[in-house]
């Protein structure tokens, strides 16, 4: 009776322990399941995030190279500008340089004409005769000859003495304006306003119907 007891007891216990068993695998398995998941779920999270990461700088580049595009259309645009300028410069500074040639050429055809001697007497560093020189017109039948400074026949010889010496009369100190030997005939010694060490001595001729013209320029030394 007792043995019996005994052996109730012993198979209870192993139901017991085969039950404990039982739950325990399962409890396992399902923290093995549970487990997996979660790492793979946090490994395709981490994927994707590694692949837009990726992905990105694909962006970002294609955004680069627009920027650098743009940046390279907007360099190319000024430096047109830039090459635009400089030939419209370049067009101006060479029709400068023509007209300049323009203007020595006239007046070398001028200069040629002239003669020039240099120290032909004591005090006189250069004597020039030009042919180009033409009278300066006058108001006058014939001239005054009375030497009256602000008369309409002093104006004329300064006019006249101005177009040898290439001294405005407006801008002229006028040393000695008298007769060189007859009635048509003149000699003036002026020199440029507050330049008195610069003098010229200019001979000057009168031409009926058409006034006084230079004759000789002198530049006294």
């Amino acid at each position: 009776m007792n043995n019996n007891r005994s052996s109730r007891h012993e198979n209870k216990e192993k139901k017991v322990n085969r039950l404990y068993n039982l739950l325990i695998a399962v409890v396992a398995v399902l923290i093995v399941f549970v487990g997996g998941t979660m790492i793979l779920g946090n490994k395709g999270k981490s994927d994707n995030q590694a692949e837009t990461t990726q992905n990105n700088p694909q962006t970002n580049d294609q955004k680069t190279d627009k920027t650098a595009k743009k940046d390279d259309d907007s360099s190319k645009e000024d430096q047109a500008t830039d090459d635009q300028a400089t030939d419209d410069q370049s067009s101006e500074d060479d029709q400068s340089s023509e007209d300049d040639q323009a203007t020595d050429e006239e007046s070398n055809d001028s200069d040629s004409q002239a003669e020039v001697e240099k120290n032909p007497e004591p005090g006189v560093a250069e004597r020039k005769v030009d042919p180009s020189w033409d009278s300066v017109g006058t108001s006058q039948d014939a001239p005054a000859a009375t030497y009256k400074k602000g008369s309409t026949d002093w104006n004329e010889m300064l006019k006249a003495v101005g177009e040898g010496s290439g001294i405005s009369p407006s801008n002229m100190t006028v040393w000695r304006l008298g007769n060189n030997g007859g009635v048509g005939k003149a000699v003036a010694t002026v020199s440029p306003k507050g330049n008195s060490s610069t003098k010229y001595r200019v001979q000057i001729e009168w031409v009926d119907g058409e006034g006084w013209k230079p004759a000789v320029v002198d530049k006294l030394q």
